[in-house]
């Protein structure tokens, strides 16, 4: 329920190389730590749009941190990327890339880079004390938004996109265009995983509130980190059980011989599925605990610990799969 840019575990398909235990452990690692600040680097502005729109100054200082997360984890997501793709790497993936692809690939470089700048700027913007105007916070909303949104529109359906290309051995041929790939954003089970993900990033950027929440704590301030707790908790609560239908979307139109493996005729991919499962319900009830007002550390550390276990679940069952 809380994958990527989880469908980037899409990677795990571009090698048919024989990996040895340690080699596919390390990737495996790779992989989850890059899942985890590409979710929040695209999750974190949407958020904190919402804190912009919300108003407050304890909203803007909430925002301003969520931010500052965001820029890092963005850097840190790309060099995380390219080690990973360094990893997996192959004759075939780079001919899908400078052939099929080669469009994408130059803006994507561009995309990352305007996201990048748009983040410094919303951080920028935030930081400073008692800057709480109307226009102001339209301006550093609308930037924060624009910074997400720009990740999410790219990203995930050009990751799912060259994974259904390469699966399929299409990584020669000419070049595909903007109309063209468009078209291949639309079929499939492309547009379910894209709104997977979107989610994902939104329940991950709601987990990112509570280190805030857990820092007031350690400040002794109980009541503003009750609050951000209760902000986090429910985001990444709503984002979490609209998982559900859109798991169920997404599952409907995976292909035939992928539906099988989940539902029972691999062990290891039903195995995967199911202990995923189970980690998305325990995520659910720890956050509905936070949303309700259960705003102590336990109960957030619980939380946080659940967010990763599931990832690093989804991340080995979609593995399981390639």
């Amino acid at each position: 329920m809380a994958g990527p840019w989880y469908q980037l575990t899409i990677v795990t398909r571009v090698s048919n190389l024989p990996y040895n235990g340690e080699m596919a452990a390390a990737t495996t690692l790779v992989l989850i730590a890059h899942l985890l600040c590409v979710n929040v680097a695209a999750g974190g502005p949407l958020v904190c749009a919402w804190l912009e729109w919300r108003g407050g100054d304890l909203a803007r200082r909430a925002g301003s941190y969520l931010g500052v997360l965001s820029l890092l984890t963005l850097m840190a997501g790309g060099v995380l990327g390219l080690l990973l793709g360094w990893l997996k790497w192959t004759a075939e993936y780079a001919a899908l890339w400078t052939g099929p692809l080669s469009y994408k690939l130059h803006w994507g470089a561009a995309e990352v880079l305007f996201s990048l700048v748009l983040a410094c700027l919303y951080c920028l913007l935030a930081s400073g004390t008692g800057r709480t105007g109307r226009g102001l916070r339209i301006g550093r909303g609308a930037i924060a938004l624009l910074s997400g949104t720009n990740l999410l529109y790219h990203f995930p359906p050009l990751f799912i996109v060259a994974g259904k290309l390469l699966a399929a051995g299409e990584t020669a041929g000419p070049r595909i265009g903007g109309a063209e790939f468009r078209r291949l954003m639309l079929a499939g089970e492309t547009p379910a995983l894209s709104v997977h993900v979107a989610l994902a990033c939104l329940a991950m950027a709601g987990i990112a509130l509570l280190g805030l929440a857990l820092r007031q704590l350690r400040r002794d301030q109980p009541a503003e980190a009750a609050t951000i707790a209760g902000w986090g908790g429910r985001i990444a609560l709503a984002a979490t059980l609209a998982q559900l239908p859109v798991g169920l979307w997404t599952l409907a139109l995976l292909p035939a011989a992928a539906q099988a493996r989940l539902m029972g005729s691999d062990m290891l991919g039903t195995g995967w599925f199911l202990a995923a499962m189970g980690a998305a319900f325990w995520l659910a009830r720890e956050l509905a605990a936070i949303a309700l007002g259960e705003a102590t550390r336990p109960a957030m550390i619980r939380s946080m610990v659940a967010m990763v276990v599931t990832i690093s679940l989804m991340t080995a069952m979609q593995s399981s799969l390639s």
